[in-house]
């Protein structure tokens, strides 16, 4: 039993990576966070500190004022694991929000820049 449930683990695994490729292929233009912007986007988020080293964090270099959380495929990930899109805002008292989460939706998403849906791969035609 303890074999098969890690047989699937590691499927659930190799399919978010074949995703995850596609997803960055369709990047465009992003920027590494601070790490107190990083903190404050995972916080946001909603996941614990531990999390952390399991989140990859970017924001749109159109407008910084956007980010996105992406999950981290590896072994050791798996627990924090999840798909879909994750857009966070920062709002005008500095603080973020998550603005968007979905894994099916139709593009573009009107609540957010289309720059920043290319910058992040959201909806990465223009």
């Amino acid at each position: 039993m303890n074999r098969m449930l890690l047989h699937r683990r590691s499927a659930v695994v190799a399919a978010l990576a074949t995703l995850g490729l596609f997803a960055s292929l369709a990047q465009a233009a992003t920027r590494a966070p601070s790490a107190s912007e990083r903190s404050a986007i995972i916080h946001a988020f909603g996941d614990p500190p531990a999390a952390s080293p399991c989140l990859i964090v970017r924001l749109a270099a159109s407008d910084p004022d956007y980010g996105d959380v992406r999950f981290r495929m590896t072994k050791a990930c798996v627990r924090w694991g999840f798909n879909g899109t994750n857009v966070i805002e920062r709002g005008s008292a500095g603080r973020w929000s998550v603005k968007f989460e979905g894994s099916s939706y139709r593009c573009p998403v009107p609540a957010i820049p289309r720059s920043v849906q290319h910058d992040l791969g959201v909806c990465p035609e223009p």
